[in-house]
C-alpha cells in the first residue's frame, strides 16, 4: 500500500512538471556548496549583463530620446519640471501640446522624472543615462533569477550552471531583443515597468508566506511605480495570480486577498491617468499613416497583418536576425487571410492558448510559460488596442521571459528524461545551452554598435528596414545633418548629401504623402544648390499642407538665398509659388519687388506692388519701395517724397521711410526736413552710424561744422563699437 502510494505521489508530481517539494515550502535547505553555486550564479548574471552592454557607456542620445530627454522642456527643466510631467501626456514637453499621436495618448511619468532628476545633476549627459540603464537591468536580471528560485525551487543536487532558475534568467540577459530596450536610454521604462511587476509579484509571494501586511503595502507600492513607468504593467493582475496558482498551494480566496492591494493600484492609476488624459481620442491619429500604419485597410487586412506579425516575432525569438528597431509602413506588407503568413499565426498562436488552458489543472510549467508570454504580449499585439506601428522588438521584453522558461525547461527538466546518462545528458545540454549563450551575446554586443548615434542607427537599419518610409527619411534627416559638420570637407559634405536624397526619395516613394519626407529632401537640394529640385519639394509639401510652418519658412529661405547669390531667376520663381500658395501675404510680393529691382525690372516692380496697394491700401512698404524706386532710379522726387509720407504715415515706426525721406529732401537741399527726418530715423534705430553719418552730412551743409565733427566721431565710436560686437 505505501509503495502504490508513493508512486502515485510520483506520477503526480510528473504531471505538474516540478516537484512536490516545490509545492510544499518556500525557502529551499541550501547546503555550503549550493550557497557558494548560487553567489557565483548572481555574480554570473550580474557580470554578464554589464559586460553585455559596457560598449553604450559612449553611446550618444539616440531615437526617442529626443522626445523625452533632450527636446523635452519639462525634463530640462528638471527636478522644477516634475510637476509639468505628472500633469501632463508624456509628448506635451516635446511638442508644446497634446498631438494626439497614439490611440489613449501616453501617460509614463516615473521614466521622464528619472530623465528630469539625470538633467538637474548631469545635464546632458548620455553616459548617465547609459550607466542607469545598465545597473537597472543588471539589477532587474538578478531579481528575476531570485524569484525564479523561489517559484522553482532547484535541489542541491542538480548541477548549478544547468540548474531551470539559471539558464532562464541567462537566456533572458543575453537575448539580442533587449537590445532596443537597453542601448536605448529612453528605453528604461520597459525596465522599470518590469521591474515594479516583478517586485510586485515577489512582495506578494512575500505576504502569502508571512502574511504580513507591509509586504502588501510594498507589492502595491511596486505595482502603481510599475504602471507609472509604462502601462503595460496591468497585465500583472492576471499574471501573478496565475503564478501563484502554478507555484504554490495557496487556496483561490488567499490568493484573492494577495493581490487586491494591486486591484486598486490598477484603479488609482487608470483614474489618475483619465484626469491628466481626459477619455477623448480625436480622430487625428486615423489621417496619419505613420501612426495608423492599417490606414485604409479593411478590417480583415488589419487583422491578416497583425497576426503575420505575430509570426515574425516567434522567428525573431527563435533566430534574432535580422535586427531593426523600424517597422513602420510599409516594411510589414498589407495582407489578407488567402495569404498562408497570416493562417499559420493564428494556427500557432491558437494552438498555443487551447493548449495551455487545457493544461492549467495539470499546472504543466509548458503552459505557465505560453500564458506568461501571451498575457505580457496581448498588450502589445495591436489586438487589443492600436499600438501606433506594426511590431517593434522592444515589445518583447517582458514577453521573452516567457520564450526563456520553455526553452530552458525543455534543456534542463526534459531532456533529463530522455538522456538517461548524467555525463552524457550534461555534456550535450551544456553544449547547446553554451552555444545559444555565446551566440545570443555575440550578437547583442555587436548589435549595440548599431546605437553609438543616430547616423548610424538609421542608415545602419535602413537596410534591414528597406521598405519603412519613417527609416528612410530618418536616415535622410541624419545624413543631412552629418554632412553640414563636413564645412572643411566640401567633397564628404556633397556626398552625405546626395546619400540623403537617395534615402529620402525611398522614402517618399513608399509614402508620397509624407510631408517631412518633402521638407527634407526639399533641405538637401537646397544645400547642394539644386534649385529647381528644391522648388519641387516645397511645393509637394504645401500641395499636402499647406499652412505647413516649416515648408513656408524653408522655401522663403530658398528664395532670399538665390536671390542673395544672384540667382534672380529662380527667386522669382520661389516666390511666385509662395504667392501662388499664399495670395494675401504681401511681404512675399514686396520681397519679389525686391529681386525685380536687382533685374532694374521698373515695370515689373510698379505692377507689383502696385497690386498690393489696390488689394491692400495700408501696405507701407509697398509705399516706402514704390517712393524708393522713383527717388532712386527714375530721379522723380516729388513723387518719391509722396510714396515716402505716406508710408510714414502708415506706419511711424519704419525708420526706412524716414531715412528716405531725409535723403530726398537732402537731394532737395531742403536741409531742415532733411535733417528732421534723419534725426526721426535715428530716434527709431539708434545703433546705425550710418544715420549719425548722414545727420553730421546734413549739419555740415546747414553750416554748423562744429555739431558735424562731433556726431562724425559719435557715429565713428558707434561703428567700432559694432564690429567688435
Amino acid at each position: 500500500m505505501a509503495v502504490k502510494e508513493k508512486q502515485k505521489q510520483k506520477n503526480y508530481s510528473n504531471k505538474r512538471n516540478f516537484s512536490k517539494e516545490s509545492q510544499s515550502e518556500f525557502k529551499p535547505q541550501i547546503n555550503t556548496d549550493a550557497k557558494k553555486h548560487f553567489k557565483w550564479q548572481v555574480f554570473f548574471i550580474a557580470i554578464l549583463a554589464i559586460l553585455l552592454y559596457s560598449n553604450t557607456l559612449g553611446f550618444d542620445y539616440n531615437l526617442d530620446d529626443g522626445l523625452m530627454i533632450t527636446e523635452n522642456t519639462f525634463t530640462k527643466k528638471g527636478i522644477s519640471g516634475i510637476k509639468d510631467i505628472l500633469t501632463n501626456d508624456s509628448f506635451v514637453g516635446f511638442f508644446g501640446e497634446a498631438k494626439n499621436l497614439v490611440a489613449g495618448g501616453r501617460y509614463r511619468p516615473l521614466s521622464q522624472i528619472l530623465f528630469a532628476i539625470q538633467w538637474q545633476f548631469f545635464g546632458s549627459n548620455p553616459f548617465i543615462g547609459h550607466l542607469t540603464n545598465i545597473l537597472l537591468y543588471a539589477f532587474l536580471c538578478v531579481f528575476i533569477f531570485l524569484i525564479l528560485r523561489k517559484l522553482l525551487r532547484p535541489k542541491d543536487t542538480d548541477i548549478w550552471y544547468l540548474s531551470l532558475p539559471f539558464v532562464i534568467t541567462v537566456l533572458f540577459t543575453a537575448h539580442p531583443l533587449h537590445t532596443e530596450v537597453v542601448a536605448n536610454i529612453k528605453g528604461v521604462d520597459e525596465i522599470m515597468s518590469l521591474l515594479g511587476s516583478m517586485s510586485a509579484l515577489y512582495f506578494t509571494l512575500k505576504f502569502l508566506e508571512n502574511k504580513k501586511v507591509l509586504n502588501l503595502i510594498w507589492a502595491a507600492i511596486c505595482f502603481f511605480l510599475a504602471l507609472l513607468s509604462k502601462e503595460n504593467a496591468i497585465t500583472f493582475l492576471v499574471i501573478i495570480p496565475l503564478t501563484f496558482y502554478f507555484f504554490t498551494k495557496n487556496t483561490l480566496k488567499e490568493i484573492l486577498i494577495s493581490i487586491s492591494p494591486l486591484f486598486l493600484m490598477a484603479v488609482l492609476f487608470i483614474v489618475v491617468r483619465t484626469m491628466v488624459l481626459g477619455v477623448t481620442i480625436t480622430n487625428d491619429i486615423e489621417k496619419e499613416l505613420l501612426n495608423n500604419p492599417f490606414l485604409g485597410s479593411s478590417t480583415m487586412e488589419k487583422f491578416a497583418t497583425i497576426f503575420y506579425t505575430w509570426l515574425k516575432y516567434l522567428g525573431l525569438l527563435v533566430f534574432p536576425h535580422p535586427l531593426t528597431h523600424d517597422y513602420y509602413p510599409k516594411q510589414i506588407p498589407i495582407i489578407n487571410f488567402a495569404d498562408l503568413r497570416a493562417i499559420m499565426p493564428v494556427i500557432i498562436f491558437g494552438a498555443m492558448g487551447i493548449w495551455s488552458l487545457l493544461n492549467i489543472k495539470k499546472k504543466n510549467i509548458y503552459a505557465y510559460a505560453i500564458l506568461f508570454f501571451l498575457l505580457s504580449f496581448s498588450i502589445v499585439s495591436n489586438l487589443v488596442f492600436p499600438i501606433g506601428t506594426f511590431m517593434n522588438e522592444r515589445f518583447m521584453f517582458t514577453s521573452l521571459l516567457g520564450f526563456c522558461i520553455v526553452v530552458a525547461y525543455f534543456f534542463t527538466v526534459y531532456l533529463k528524461t530522455k538522456i538517461k546518462d548524467p555525463t552524457m545528458f550534461k555534456n550535450v545540454v551544456t553544449g547547446i545551452l553554451v552555444v545559444f549563450l555565446v551566440g545570443y551575446s555575440l550578437k547583442t554586443f555587436t548589435r549595440n554598435f548599431v546605437w553609438i548615434n543616430g547616423y548610424t542607427l538609421f542608415t545602419t537599419d535602413v537596410k534591414t528596414s528597406t521598405n519603412s518610409a519613417k527609416c528612410n527619411v530618418s536616415a535622410g534627416e541624419l545624413s543631412i545633418k552629418e554632412a553640414l559638420k563636413k564645412e572643411n570637407s566640401p567633397a564628404r559634405k556633397r556626398e552625405l548629401l546626395l546619400q540623403a536624397v537617395e534615402y529620402l526619395k525611398v522614402g517618399v516613394k513608399i509614402h508620397p504623402v509624407y510631408v517631412g519626407g518633402w521638407i527634407m529632401m526639399g533641405n538637401a537640394y537646397l544645400y547642394l544648390e539644386q534649385w529647381e529640385n528644391t522648388i519641387i519639394c516645397y511645393e509637394n509639401v504645401l500641395k499636402i499642407a499647406p499652412l505647413h510652418k516649416d515648408a513656408l519658412n524653408n522655401f522663403l529661405y530658398a528664395a532670399q538665398n538665390a536671390t542673395k547669390q544672384g540667382y534672380h531667376t529662380i527667386a522669382i520663381k520661389c516666390y511666385k509659388s509662395l504667392i501662388g500658395f499664399q495670395p494675401n501675404n504681401w511681404d512675399y510680393y514686396y520681397q519679389l519687388a525686391g529681386v525685380y529691382e536687382k533685374q532694374n525690372k521698373i515695370d515689373s516692380i510698379f505692377s507689383t506692388l502696385n497690386y498690393v496697394i489696390e488689394k491692400n491700401p495700408k501696405y507701407a512698404p509697398a509705399y516706402s519701395k514704390l517712393g524708393e524706386i522713383y527717388g532712386k532710379h527714375l530721379n522723380d522726387l516729388d513723387k518719391s517724397i509722396s510714396y515716402l509720407k505716406t508710408a510714414n504715415e502708415l506706419d511711424p515706426s519704419d525708420p526706412s521711410a524716414c531715412e528716405n525721406l531725409g535723403i530726398a529732401y537732402g537731394i532737395k537741399k531742403d536741409w531742415g526736413k532733411s535733417l528732421f527726418y534723419f534725426e526721426k530715423a535715428y530716434d527709431l534705430k539708434p545703433d546705425s552710424p550710418q544715420l549719425l553719418i548722414n545727420i553730421a552730412g546734413t549739419y555740415s551743409n546747414m553750416g554748423n561744422k562744429a555739431k558735424a565733427n562731433e556726431l562724425t566721431l559719435k557715429a565713428q565710436e558707434l561703428s567700432k563699437g559694432t564690429k567688435n560686437q
